[in-house]
């Protein structure tokens, strides 16, 4: 009789590989938003807000594709370790130095260029403790674990070290802490097995730079699964640079205060992500990206013009209750803001988890890394433009119409891949595997 696998969280690699990413996430969001929030303290601009957030994706253009080069070279371990171990001395380094507004750009773009390291060797590693019939659910549990790690990070560990101690010093040192605790757990992931070099359409072309562009381009469904994932994720960075000054002009809250508000989309995340592992190789991936993409267009309008909806449905007998909240700065346009955030977290999760199961299913398991740092390199190059410009005309015109063009924008794109997914999938399933 064959033997029955264990459940993926009762596989020790695969745990410990949870516990590390879960630390290190804790860790990198806590600081993310710090940075984050001493930025808009100081300079109270969203160009700025938006620069800091430019810093922390723009090394995943040049960081992530060495990441993913390394990670299918050298031992996957290892680069965690290394990772979190750098990312605990730029901790150290903070604490030592003048905290001006100039540093918080130079740590931010530090803890991105190590992060790269870490993930880039996080997500190749996933393969290869995991089978890849269990990979859609390994991926949900990984992103839900992500999620979790963001809520504690962002909603529990800075808002409270920053209001109830006003130090981040102190914070840093936490980080520190979580880091080198990421980096233990990684070493306890145990020996990884070595991946068979030798697949269907796992020759390495080109220099070591462009093999992951190469091997995307070869199938035509993960190159428009990671275009989408590149859209959705783009769409994500932009409006994370909008995000503070939404806070204060359209909720009328501080930041710090406001970021609660928006946690259930944390909430979202997870459950979407729970959802869309088990329907990835049950439901067709045009039609969960169809689906996600449609729902993040319309909830992320909604969210856009909160106040204007609580108005006009606080008109309505069962909604009058819109009318009536009031607690300080906090009212019906707030309430109604925590309702939208979380159906818009299970809508990104949808296309997120839909698209990486495309990348896992197709990609061959020594390539896996730089496909995906290539991917996270795209995400970078189509974000870095559009989020400067979108905290410019925010400090312009106003915050609300620029979230209304950035939803715009997300359904024209999002139309267009959509279109092409679908004729790609007409392609796949009339053309033999063998003559791709």
């Amino acid at each position: 009789m064959a033997k029955v696998p264990s459940p993926l969280l009762q596989q020790r690699p695969f745990r410990m590989l949870q516990y590390t990413r879960f630390s290190s996430r804790v860790a990198q969001n806590a600081l993310n938003f710090a940075l984050l929030l001493l930025i808009v303290d100081q300079t109270g601009r969203a160009f700025l807000s938006s620069l800091l957030v430019l810093a922390l994706v723009v090394p995943s253009t040049v960081a992530g594709i060495a990441g993913g080069a390394a990670a299918d070279s050298f031992p996957k371990r290892l680069l965690i370790v290394t990772g979190d171990l750098l990312r605990a001395v730029i901790c150290v380094a903070f604490l030592f130095g003048p905290g001006n507004v100039a540093s918080y750009y130079l740590v931010a773009v530090g803890l991105a260029a190590a992060t790269q390291i870490a993930s880039s060797a996080e997500g190749a590693i996933m393969p290869a403790i995991v089978s890849r019939p269990d990979l859609a659910r390994g991926n949900a549990i990984g992103h839900a674990v992500g999620g979790v790690a963001q809520i504690i990070g962002f909603g529990v560990l800075t808002p409270l070290i920053l209001r109830v101690f006003g130090n981040e010093d102190i914070l840093f040192g936490i980080a520190t802490v979580l880091f080198v605790l990421a980096a233990f757990q990684a070493i306890a992931i145990g020996r990884v097995p070595s991946i068979e070099r030798r697949e269907v359409g796992g020759n390495d072309a080109g220099p070591w730079w462009l093999v992951g562009w190469v091997e995307m381009r070869r199938d035509r469904r993960v190159f428009l699964a990671a275009l989408q994932l590149t859209l959705i994720s783009a769409a994500l960075i932009i409006l994370g640079g909008l995000v503070p000054k939404y806070i204060q002009d359209v909720l009328g809250l501080p930041v710090d205060i406001g970021v609660l508000i928006l946690m259930p989309a944390a909430i979202g995340v997870v459950l979407g992500l729970r959802v869309a592992g088990f329907l990835a190789h049950r439901v067709s991936h045009a039609a969960l990206s169809t689906f996600g993409f449609v729902s993040f267009v319309v909830l992320l309008a909604m969210l856009t013009f909160v106040d204007v909806e609580a108005d006009f449905l606080s008109g309505y007998g069962v909604f009058a209750w819109l009318g009536s909240i009031q607690l300080g700065n906090f009212d019906g346009g707030g309430v109604l803001a925590m309702v939208v955030v979380m159906p818009l977290g299970f809508a990104y999760a949808t296309v997120a988890v839909s698209g990486q199961t495309v990348l896992n299913d197709n990609v061959p398991l020594h390539l896996q890394g730089r496909v995906l740092a290539t991917q996270g390199a795209m995400t970078a190059i189509a974000s870095s433009a559009p989020v400067l410009l979108a905290g410019a005309l925010s400090d312009w015109i106003g915050v609300v119409p620029v979230m209304a063009m950035l939803a715009v924008g997300i359904g024209v794109a999002a139309v267009a891949t959509m279109r092409d997914s679908r004729v790609a999938g007409l392609y796949e399933r009339s053309v033999p595997r063998s003559l791709h």
